[in-house]
């Protein structure tokens, strides 16, 4: 069986320009399966090699080497859903190994590049959610907790959220970036349809008591407030996650206004301080939570495909899965030859 390599990207912090003498080297590609993998469907969407086995909460040394591989089509379908792994190896300004069939990708940049921000602001919605970053989000979990400690106190344990539902919408007005109403209406007819109340990403059934809905808000409320006040004097802060935030979100932020991200970064210097934790913790917050919003407010105006040219992909994949079949020896399809090779597989030209 051989695979064959369609570009390898020296990838992470040496690609963002935050690179330290401490950090480890990772690598990411893209491969073309074998032929013979192709004819049985059993392309494996990843591989990895060099990743050593490391004890819980053992960090990565500087020789470490990490490389992560992906079949043309996977690399094409994480494209597809914006995830940010695949958009910066596409802007990748000098990979290490490369192939006509990359340069081909990359010259279509246009038809693959959309405007699917929210994979880009998953990340640092993620961390603002932890570190309870943005204040409306706490504001949100105090006021529910508050709302269903009210009605527990009044009406009792058993009481229903159900019973509150005149006055609910009310309450989601207030605080409509955290709060909803939500259904769920399952598309097979076997579980019966739900009503749910949500805030800040958890949702309590309309079934459900307010004893419990005022626990759960109370706990959220209560974790937000805590780890916020423990990351404003610097303890259990993880830097390293906070500097991805910023970096995913100003990428996201490029890439909106632009079409394009930029390797190194251009602000690789900043981020690379925030990573080593120079920077008051107050400043880093308010960066990350302004960039929620500002790039939020980009992708409503940018210019970027909503879906990308999912017909170009298809023809794209089959050609180059078509050539390798079509030119694939007898003995690689039978299984003879076990030796994998790292020649670059050229391909045709769509």
């Amino acid at each position: 069986m051989s695979e064959s390599v369609v570009v390898k990207i020296k990838f992470g912090s040496h690609l963002y320009g935050t690179s330290t003498p401490w950090s480890d080297t990772d690598y990411k590609s893209v491969y073309l399966p074998s032929a013979s993998d192709i004819l049985l469907g059993r392309v494996k969407k990843t591989m990895r090699e060099g990743r050593r086995d490391k004890a819980e909460g053992e960090k990565n040394l500087p020789t470490d080497i990490d490389n992560e591989a992906y079949s043309l089509d996977y690399f094409f379908e994480l494209l597809a859903s914006g995830q940010t792994v695949a958009i910066d190896m596409l802007f990748a300004p000098e990979p290490e190994i490369t192939s006509p069939t990359w340069k081909m990708i990359q010259r279509n940049r246009d038809k693959l590049i959309t405007k699917k921000a929210s994979v880009f602001l998953g990340y640092c919605r993620q961390q603002a959610n932890k570190y309870g970053i943005k204040g409306s989000r706490v504001a949100a979990a105090r006021a529910a907790a508050s709302f269903f400690k009210q009605a527990y106190e009044t009406c009792g344990a058993t009481f229903k959220v159900e019973g509150m539902s005149d006055y609910i919408p009310g309450l989601v007005r207030i605080h409509p970036d955290h709060m909803a109403i939500t259904h769920y209406d399952d598309p097979k007819g076997v579980r019966p349809s739900e009503v749910y109340f949500e805030c800040c990403n958890r949702k309590v059934p309309f079934k459900a008591s307010v004893k419990l809905a005022a626990e759960i808000f109370t706990k959220i409320f209560e974790n937000y407030g805590a780890r916020a006040l423990q990351a404003e004097s610097n303890e259990g802060v993880d830097w390293k996650a906070l500097s991805h935030a910023v970096r995913v979100g100003h990428e996201a932020l490029e890439l909106m206004s632009t079409g394009k991200v930029t390797f190194p970064l251009h602000n690789a210097a900043h981020v690379l301080e925030i990573k080593q934790g120079k920077l008051p913790y107050e400043q880093v917050s308010k960066e990350i939570e302004d960039l929620l919003d500002t790039v939020e407010a980009a992708e409503k105006i940018s210019v970027l495909r909503d879906e990308p040219d999912y017909e170009w992909i298809d023809r794209f994949v089959k050609r180059e899965h078509s050539y390798i079949v079509r030119h694939a020896s007898y003995a690689e399809i039978e299984g003879s030859n076990k030796g994998k090779t790292d020649v670059v597989f050229s391909g045709p030209i769509c």
